[in-house]
C-alpha cells in the first residue's frame, strides 16, 4: 500500500505537532483566546497555524495559561477544602476544584493521590474533615425533621403524630 494513502487516527497526515510547547506558540494561543475566547478548540489549529489538536490547546489553556491560575503549594486552608468536599464528593475532581478558584481539577487530583490515596492509614486532618462533615449532615437531617413534625403540629388535626414522626425519620434515612 501507498505510504501517501495511510493516515493515523492522530492526525499525522495533518502534521500536529507534538512534545513540549514553545513560547511561540503559547503567544499565539492566548493571543488567540483573548481575542476570540475559549471554546472551538478543533477550530484553533486551522485559524492560529498552531499544528496542535484541539484537545491539546484547551489542555495547555486550562492547566497552564489561563491568568486566573494560581501557582504554588496548595494552603492548609485549600487542603481543608479539598478534604471536606472529598468526604462528601469523593474523586469528582472537577466538582471540588469549583470551590477552589484558580486551581485546576488535575491539579487537587494530583495533591490528593499524593497525599492521602498512597497513606492506607488516613491522617488525623481527613478523618477530622470526614467527621466534621457527616455530623454537619446528620444535623441537617435532623433539623428537617424536626421542621416536618413542627409542620404537622400545626396542620394536623388528625390522625397519630407519633406514626407520622416515625413516618418521617423513616424517609429521611431512607
Amino acid at each position: 500500500m501507498d505510504e501517501q494513502h495511510c493516515s493515523s487516527p492522530l492526525g499525522e497526515e495533518e502534521g500536529w505537532r507534538k512534545g513540549p510547547w514553545t513560547a511561540m506558540e503559547d503567544k499565539l494561543l492566548i493571543d488567540h483566546v483573548n481575542l476570540h475566547g475559549e471554546g472551538r478548540w478543533s477550530s484553533i489549529s486551522k485559524l492560529t497555524g498552531l499544528r496542535r489538536s484541539g484537545k491539546s490547546c484547551r489542555l495547555r489553556w486550562v492547566n497552564y495559561l489561563r491568568p486566573d491560575l494560581k501557582r504554588g503549594n496548595i494552603t492548609p486552608e485549600e487542603e481543608d477544602i479539598i478534604l471536606e468536599l472529598h468526604a462528601a464528593w469523593g474523586n469528582r475532581w472537577s466538582i471540588i476544584a469549583r470551590s477552589l478558584p484558580g486551581r485546576t481539577d488535575n491539579e487537587i487530583k494530583n495533591y490528593w493521590r499524593t497525599h492521602y490515596k498512597k497513606n492506607k492509614v488516613p491522617s488525623k486532618n481527613m478523618e477530622r474533615a470526614r467527621t466534621q462533615f457527616l455530623k454537619q449532615q446528620q444535623q441537617q437531617q435532623q433539623q428537617y425533621v424536626s421542621q416536618q413534625i413542627r409542620y404537622l403540629d400545626c396542620n394536623s388535626h388528625f390522625g397519630d403524630k407519633e406514626d407520622m414522626g416515625q413516618q418521617i425519620e423513616q424517609e429521611v434515612a431512607y
